[in-house]
């Protein structure tokens, strides 16, 4: 591995992983309706730990890929938390349509069928074109987290060298009148 080339794989990881659980969680993911307020926090998180790994000086760029992969990350994790609340949700709303009719409050009409006629659970297609919406937009959403994480995190310069630099020549004498006396 190229020793000037930062690891963004494992903070991306890291933090991807951390931001897809809180945006999984049913009442914990409301979060990101605030600016995607986990992918954005994720993806500076992963910047951070790109920074405190890297010897060197990080550019937006930098923070850009890592914050990409950690909102990639985060859309996959997100998707595999959400599939054992699917079928909750679809429950509570079979609850919530039987009652509207004590409420005097008509349910749609063909509602009723398409609540029977699903097992709860959304198809391999949906599920996988879902992944890829929230993937587009958890990346752009971490890429913009990432930049901000390095401006905030990132290294101003770098670390003094560990040796002592090379004695500069003296300079010349100016010139002018010589003493002949």
């Amino acid at each position: 591995m190229n020793p000037q080339r930062p690891e963004y794989l494992r903070p991306a990881l890291i933090a991807g992983a951390v931001a897809g659980l809180l945006s999984g969680l049913p009442f914990i993911g409301a979060g990101n309706c605030i600016c995607c307020l986990w992918v954005v926090g994720g993806a500076a998180i992963a910047a951070k730990l790109l920074a405190a790994a890297t010897p060197g000086l990080l550019k937006a760029g930098d923070g850009a890929v890592v914050g990409a992969l950690t909102g990639i990350v985060a859309a996959v994790v997100d998707t595999i938390v959400k599939i054992p609340f699917q079928q909750y949700n679809m429950e509570l709303a079979r609850k919530i349509l039987d009652r509207l009719p004590a409420m005097g409050t008509d349910m749609p009409a063909g509602l009723d069928e398409i609540l029977n006629g699903s097992s709860g659970m959304l198809s391999p297609g949906w599920m996988l074109l879902g992944l890829f919406f929230s993937a587009a937009v958890f990346a752009i959403m971490g890429a913009l987290g990432g930049i901000i994480g390095v401006s905030l995190f990132g290294k101003k310069s770098l670390p003094p060298a560990s040796s002592a630099p090379a004695p500069a020549a003296p300079l010349p004498p100016p010139p002018g009148p010589t003493d002949a006396a």
